[in-house]
């Protein structure tokens, strides 16, 4: 009599041995689902957080350049389109393009790295700049190859050419500034922020009002413009933004 009993003893004793033990793997993955969703959340919110830094630096960098040009703080004319590696920041460069052409060019460049370079997206903005060209060109009494010939041309650096540089004379400028991507779709993907301002050709050219003036003479110029207040300031402020990643 005693051996069914202890059978049944031990029956009911694996019984409990097996229901312990699935509730161990059941409370195991209950605890891995809510690791593996806070790791996940953490990520999340590192991006979001180093995105936003990005951002903000991005246009503290810009704004900074922009604020040399509008004060004429710089004692040589900024090279134009050239982008220039920012060592504090890794990853990080800026440009500086100046002429209505030019930034132009740059608006165009900042749509492709927006679409990424998408075939048809690429084929829509390459119409849309051929239609805009067709318009200024016909504002100009050009026609679209004319104009077109034109910007082939440095139009910022043809008119410092004819012309010495004056607080009256204003010229549209545009800074941007590229850095890593994050959660890039290919290697050294950027992103790009820019921002616009008109500011006068002498804060621009590096020159002194005297040194302006200077110039201004030797080429039978008026020298009021040159005459005028000892710093040089934008006919207006920095503003707008665009994004993209390349």
């Amino acid at each position: 009599m005693s051996c069914p009993q202890h059978a049944r003893s031990r029956q009911q004793a694996s019984r409990q041995d097996g229901f312990t033990l699935v509730e161990a793997l059941v409370a195991m993955m209950i605890v891995a689902m809510v690791v593996i969703s806070y790791l996940g959340i953490r990520t999340s919110a590192l991006i979001d957080a180093t995105r936003a830094r990005d951002w903000r630096l991005a246009r503290e960098i810009a704004e900074e350049k922009m604020s040399e040009l509008q004060a004429g703080a710089r004692e040589t004319q900024p090279e134009n389109g050239a982008e220039v590696p920012i060592e504090k920041y890794e990853g990080f460069s800026y440009k500086i393009v100046i002429g209505e052409s030019a930034v132009a060019d740059l608006e165009a460049e900042v749509d492709s790295i927006a679409a990424d370079a998408g075939t048809e997206e690429s084929e829509r903005l390459s119409w849309q700049r051929d239609r805009d060209n067709y318009r200024k060109a016909a504002g100009r009494g050009l026609t679209q190859q004319e104009y077109e010939d034109q910007l082939l041309e440095n139009d910022y650096a043809r008119k410092m050419a004819e012309k010495a540089p004056s607080e009256t004379d204003l010229e549209e400028v545009a800074v941007a500034v590229y850095f890593p991507k994050l959660e890039a779709d290919h290697p050294d993907q950027k992103e790009v922020l820019v921002i616009k301002a008109r500011i006068s050709t002498l804060a621009l050219s590096g020159m002194t009002p005297d040194q302006a003036a200077v110039v201004a003479q030797a080429r039978g110029e008026s020298s009021s413009g040159g005459e005028a207040n000892g710093s040089a300031a934008s006919g207006g402020g920095a503003g707008g933004s665009n994004t993209g990643g390349r």
